[in-house]
């Protein structure tokens, strides 16, 4: 992954929301807009302005409008990730009924074809509910995603796990679970505590960890995964958004074009995470972050 260039770049055109959008949050779920959307911007400009910060729009724009066509407006959902010095990106797609046969590895591999290859093949009497894959700056160049990742519920609650496939085969990397902040939040602080990766010893921790900024949102999903733990605010409005930007460092063009936009972007719901674990020294440290939106 190359670093982020700090440059504004080229301004591109904004997509204004339209009367036939549909609002999505990251699990495909649907919400009302906070705000009547006439007027208002897209979620998908800021994956856009995400590329044009890292300098591969022009490698992602034909390949992502593929995706778009290939599925339908607003039933991709993506996420921008930062490690505090580079952006990558993940698509997600989902099809927990397994009613829709575009939106599977097999057919996704074939739409993207053109573009890139998809090495990993997919038994797809497997029931999974969803299907995602990291996008890095070079990936186009490079011609193909070499992990996928297929996610697995078999419960009627909102809990789940994830699995990678790769040319070795499965590996078990992540279980989930959906909560209310406020209503379950017994069930929240013994999940987060329950933890290899992190000492709550110190007092400190939980407010690091649970953040009280981002509390006031809709939904919880506590993580677990092979080298570190991960906690998912879902439902925040862009202010939200922007402190949460602000706080972890994202790219300064990327953070303004939030600011510069945010009456833009207040009639949706966005949905932030964050990825750490203790350091050697015992300091809470974040390893990676991400927000996401809809395509």
């Amino acid at each position: 992954m190359a670093s982020v260039t700090q440059e504004a770049g080229p301004a591109r055109e904004l997509l204004p929301a339209g009367p036939d959008d549909r609002y999505f949050d990251y699990c495909l779920e649907p919400y009302a807009p906070r705000r009547p959307p006439a007027g208002k911007l897209r979620a998908e400009n800021l994956l856009w302005r995400s590329l044009e910060v890292a300098g591969c729009l022009s490698a992602f724009h034909a390949p992502l409008k593929a995706v778009q066509a290939h599925l339908g407006r607003d039933l991709t959902v993506w996420g921008v990730k930062f490690d505090g010095s580079r952006l990558w990106w993940e698509l997600y797609f989902y099809d927990p009924a397994k009613e829709d046969a575009a939106a599977t590895a097999t057919a996704l591999s074939r739409a993207l074809e053109p573009y890139l290859r998809i090495a990993p093949k997919v038994r797809e009497s497997i029931p999974y509910m969803m299907v995602s894959f990291d996008l890095y700056p070079d990936s186009f160049e490079r011609g193909s995603v070499e992990v996928l990742n297929l996610y697995l519920t078999g419960t009627s609650e909102h809990a789940g796990r994830s699995y990678t496939l790769d040319r070795s085969g499965f590996s078990l990397q992540n279980t989930y679970r959906f909560m209310g902040p406020k209503t379950e939040i017994d069930r929240v602080l013994p999940l987060l505590k329950s933890s290899v990766f992190v000492d709550y010893g110190d007092p400190r921790k939980l407010a690091q960890v649970l953040l009280p900024q981002l509390f006031a949102c809709k939904k919880v999903c506590v993580a677990k995964k092979r080298s570190c733990d991960a906690v998912y605010f879902s439902g925040i409005d862009v202010s939200r958004l922007l402190w949460f930007l602000r706080r972890f460092g994202y790219p300064a063009p990327l953070v303004d074009f939030v600011a510069a936009q945010r009456e833009g972007f207040e009639h949706l719901w966005f949905d932030v995470g964050i990825d750490y674990r203790d350091d050697e020294d015992g300091n809470l440290v974040y390893l990676k972050t991400s927000f996401y939106g809809t395509l």
